[in-house]
């Protein structure tokens, strides 16, 4: 009985969430105020924060340096918004921000990495082809924080809670060549539940593995921020999945199964 309460306790928390103001991504007008002289071509991130999405923190990498709007306000060409590398080497670059703020809340341990990605890791040909269209080396970016959560949020949540954005049902998360173009990740956002990469799929005979998480959908492949669950969704919180499998024939209807997930990675 205990564990169906926390089941229910949490879909309600992910309910609630999808009725709060929900912004549209979509309208976010995808503008830096002031950049800084680039020594490479620059690659675009935003990062925007809270139900509304009304915080907007830009990154832009510039090769080793990644510009980071500390304060929001649209000016990368001011003081401590420049990072230094923290690891790098052939394969990723790694850039530790630690703070940024959002008007009173402070957000702990922004990281950003860059990994070089491979076909094998990928996983799907179609999401192979996108990567290498960037031109030049296939690279792909991971994108984590710790976020604090406004007083004005009254989910029955932690008030730090641990994101990761890196790949998704849609693809691998792609820095873009443009500001107009460049993904949008959204924390302290509504949850809902997302695949958590693209090369899942279900084959007839054979089985199959589904991961899924908890978070929010952003704008663009690899948007999907995952909640890191220890400390944040109970250990007996139960996703329960309904699918439908096609049938042999379009005279018959869909079949329809319940599965309730307890496996957690």
């Amino acid at each position: 009985m205990m564990r169906t309460r926390v089941a229910l306790a949490f879909a309600a928390a992910l309910w609630a969430a999808g009725g709060l103001g929900a912004a549209d991504l979509h309208k976010i007008e995808r503008t830096i105020a002031k950049e800084p002289a680039y020594k490479n071509k620059p690659k675009y991130c935003l990062l925007v924060f809270g139900l509304e999405a009304k915080t907007h923190v830009w990154l832009v990498q510039d090769g080793d340096v990644l510009y980071v709007d500390r304060n929001a306000n649209g000016d990368l060409t001011e003081k401590d918004e420049r990072v230094s590398l923290k690891q790098n080497n052939a394969n990723f670059r790694n850039f530790e921000v630690g703070d940024i703020h959002d008007g009173s809340l402070t957000h702990t341990e922004l990281n950003v990495t860059q990994m070089l990605a491979t076909s094998e890791v990928v996983g799907n040909e179609q999401e192979w082809q996108r990567i290498k269209r960037q031109g030049g080396e296939p690279w792909m970016w991971w994108v984590r924080v710790t976020a604090e959560r406004p007083a004005e949020d009254k989910r029955p949540l932690p008030k730090r809670i641990k994101y990761v954005a890196n790949g998704d049902g849609l693809g691998m998360l792609l820095f873009a060549d443009q500001p107009a173009d460049a993904p949008i990740v959204h924390f302290n956002g509504p949850w809902s539940m997302g695949l958590q990469d693209r090369k899942q799929r279900f084959t007839a005979g054979h089985k199959s593995q589904l991961q899924i998480g908890v978070g929010t959908q952003g704008v663009g492949a690899g948007t999907f921020s995952f909640v890191l669950y220890p400390d944040t969704i109970p250990a007996d919180a139960y996703p329960v999945a309904e699918i439908a499998f096609p049938p042999k024939s379009e005279s018959e209807k869909p079949i329809r199964r319940k599965y309730v997930l307890k496996e957690r990675c």
